[in-house]
């Protein structure tokens, strides 16, 4: 049994790769930011004003999979979080910059359409954070799997999908290879 402490350090471990996503994402928009001229202290704002929110909703997600909540490497419950997550990222994004540029935090114009425009752009960034996670997860999670019980779980996970499909792929004759005539 684990102690309390013991249990977060390992969630902390596990969620490396999801955070590490949501951080990617903060420097690059500091830096498109930076590169189209903006101030440097806008350019940190925005690195940070998108950065720190998706990285924590990066870790939660990955919370979500250490306590088997949602599969590991499955779209559907990566796209339900971040319609939720995504927008709501990009909204403190926009509260961030609108106190640093205009001196007091403020919502953006028509916040419920702005938060419904993000949802909808949200399934590219849940792709593309699936794919960073699990590309990642994959170099990180062997490394401690030893010590993690979240990762020991999630690789043998993987290893059961992966194992489960090959097994299909070779019931419905796709793995066998081609006779030359």
């Amino acid at each position: 049994m684990t102690t309390p402490g013991a249990d977060l350090k390992q969630l902390a471990e596990f969620s490396v790769p999801a955070a590490s996503v949501g951080a990617a994402a903060g420097i690059i928009a500091g830096g498109l930011a930076a590169f189209v001229g903006q101030p440097a202290g806008w350019a940190v704002v925005t690195g940070l004003g998108l950065g720190v929110p998706l990285v924590l909703f990066g870790a939660g997600y990955a919370v979500l999979v250490a306590m088997g909540k949602v599969p590991a490497g499955v779209f559907a419950p990566a796209a339900v979080y971040w319609v939720i997550g995504f927008p709501l990222a990009l909204l403190v994004h926009s509260v961030a910059t609108e106190w640093v540029v205009t001196g007091a935090p403020g919502l953006p114009p028509e916040p419920w359409k702005f938060l419904a425009f993000r949802a909808l752009v949200s399934m590219g960034f849940a792709i593309g954070f699936l794919w960073m996670h699990e590309q990642l997860g994959r170099h990180w999670w062997p490394r401690i799997l030893d010590h993690n019980l979240y990762a020991r779980r999630t690789v043998e996970q993987y290893v059961h999908l992966a194992t489960a499909l090959e097994a299909r792929k070779a019931a419905t004759g796709r793995g066998r290879k081609k006779k030359l005539a």
